[in-house]
């Protein structure tokens, strides 16, 4: 009598298929960036030139988007798709973070781990993900340290253990710190803290423990470098938030938020954002879960502020990206658990398949460009294309004038050039630690610094006379009548998809002042030996 055996190969688990599915799209995403003609935005310049001289903060952004920078580049140089090579890694990770908060959400759920394939699976295919995961921003390391600080609260509110408890602690006050550094945007968190709080018992007992201040503390422990920059910097980074809000003039702009509410079903997905006001629409009716409870109050806070700074001023698409980790988790959780079963396979495909399609067809256009233009991509990419045209523009003016310092007027303009034409110019601050190449200066127009290079470049005329001005303005005329001698050297256009970038070049010597506006006012004061001239038309 002979036996015959059946082998049977294990069922892979949940993890391990969320995490072969986002190895493979993150190295798809990594080949795409290597093989791109995409260049750098103006931003993404910006961060690079921080990435040069390490601080505990810049002007518009605190630093850890400049350490992440740092670290990649000190690798693989300085290439573009070096420089963005940390979005797809991080985005990847924070697909895995969506797993463990998943797991912390619905722990006493025996389909946890499927829930969390499915939250996992959406977001590394969210719509802003994909695009996102083309660029480097400092919302990409946010993001992850928002996700891991709430899958270790959530996982702290429900710890059995005080060795489980406090490892918890140093986890989640460790990512909020390090989201703080991200962006101050990590604060949001504290606000879902909070309301989670406000709704949950459980949540409220670590009211009566020194675990809450223990976390605040790690924190802003974390974050006390920073602090410490913006006190020796008169708060700079904290005062461009203000700016940023730009609360100014009427403070009521109702198409204003509808338009923004309209552009998160693009951020987030049609489909994942309408079951999200369904279930917000459950929580007003009391109809939501404990895990919903949580899921929601979390995801809330930063919809609602930021849909509120809309109807007062305006809001970018991407200011409220911290509502969706836990929008998705809450998400897969109604998908999986509580809609039927033909409408969860529906709301399943209608998710996922659409979102991979648009993802997998930007990879393409981003790994083939140049040499393929869909007629939809080419006004979106724009902006990501003609600086190397300019700076070959550019460069024998350059050569033209060795000796000449260089000075600039837009931001955007310096930060791509500073990048394109690294090794050849450098900024003002760097070239006087004595890093070779043409020194840029910044000019100020109101001796109110509003971006780093204005803080740290802005121009002297004690060391930067006689100067070469690339003016990105369409009229330089306040500039120029600060000189007394003003040479036109040539103006230099790009058109690139559309867009069309312009360069005017003039030689400058014998600053005389600053040429005021006709109120003949600035808003601060010049520096020693920087003068008035009289008002324009006076």
């Amino acid at each position: 009598m002979t036996s015959t055996s059946v082998s049977t190969s294990p069922t892979p688990s949940p993890f391990r298929i969320l995490v072969s599915a986002v190895l493979v799209l993150t190295f798809l995403r990594v080949a795409a960036l290597a093989t791109t003609g995409l260049e750098l935005h103006g931003d993404e310049a910006q961060y690079w030139t921080w990435a040069q001289r390490l601080d505990f903060g810049y002007f518009t952004k605190p630093p850890l988007i400049a350490w992440i920078i740092a670290g990649a580049t000190s690798v693989c140089g300085d290439a573009a798709w070096c420089v963005r090579l940390p979005s797809p890694i991080l985005h990847g990770l924070t697909a895995l973070a969506v797993f463990w908060l998943t797991r912390a959400v619905f722990r006493a759920d025996s389909r946890a781990d499927w829930i969390g394939l499915w939250a996992g699976a959406i977001w590394i295919t969210l719509p802003a993900v994909a695009y996102s995961a083309l660029l480097v921003s400092t919302d990409v390391p946010l993001l992850l340290c928002w996700t891991v600080f709430l899958a270790a609260w959530r996982s702290l509110v429900d710890a059995r253990s005080g060795r489980e408890a406090w490892l918890l602690v140093l986890v989640a006050g460790l990512a909020l710190g390090t989201g703080l550094l991200a962006k101050y945007a990590m604060a949001f968190a504290l606000i879902g803290v909070a309301l989670h709080m406000a709704v949950d018992r459980d949540a409220r007992a670590l009211l009566r423990s020194v675990k809450l201040p223990a976390l605040i503390g790690i924190g802003l422990l974390v974050l006390s470098a920073n602090l410490i920059w913006n006190l020796q910097n008169e708060f700079a980074t904290v005062r461009h938030l203000g700016d940023n809000a730009n609360l100014k003039g009427e403070l009521f702009h109702p198409l204003t938020a509808l338009e923004f509410l309209g552009q998160q079903f693009g951020v987030f997905g049609p489909v994942p954002f309408a079951i999200l006001i369904w279930r917000v629409v459950a929580l007003v009716r009391g109809q939501a879960s404990r895990a919903e409870k949580f899921l929601l109050v979390v995801t809330l806070p930063p919809l609602a502020v930021v849909t509120a700074q809309a109807v007062l001023s305006r809001a970018n698409a991407n200011w409220a990206v911290t509502a969706y980790p836990a929008a998705t988790v809450l998400v897969a959780g109604w998908l999986v658990t509580q809609a039927k079963p033909r409408l969860g396979r529906w709301a399943k495909g209608l998710t996922l398949g659409p979102h991979l399609v648009a993802g997998l067809a930007l990879l393409m256009v981003a790994a083939l460009w140049p040499t393929w233009q869909p007629p939809l991509a080419t006004k979106g990419l724009a902006k990501l294309a003609g600086w190397e045209e300019m700076a070959q523009k550019l460069r024998p003016v350059l050569a033209q004038y060795p000796d000449l310092p260089v000075m600039m007027d837009d931001r955007m303009n310096m930060a791509a050039l500073l990048y394109t034409m690294r090794g050849e110019l450098v900024a003002a601050d760097r070239a006087q630690e004595g890093v070779p190449g043409t020194p840029v200066w910044a000019w100020d127009w109101n001796f109110c610094p509003e971006h780093h290079y204005e803080q740290t470049s802005r121009f002297d005329p004690e060391y930067a006379q006689p100067i070469m001005l690339w003016s990105g303005w369409e009229d330089p005329g306040p500039i120029t009548a600060s000189f007394r001698d003003v040479v036109p050297v040539g103006i230099y256009r790009v058109t690139a998809y559309g867009l069309t970038r312009v360069i005017r070049v003039f030689l400058l010597d014998r600053y005389q002042g600053h040429w005021t506006p006709p109120s003949g006012r600035l808003p601060c004061e010049p520096p020693a030996g920087q003068g008035l001239l009289p008002p324009a038309g006076g």
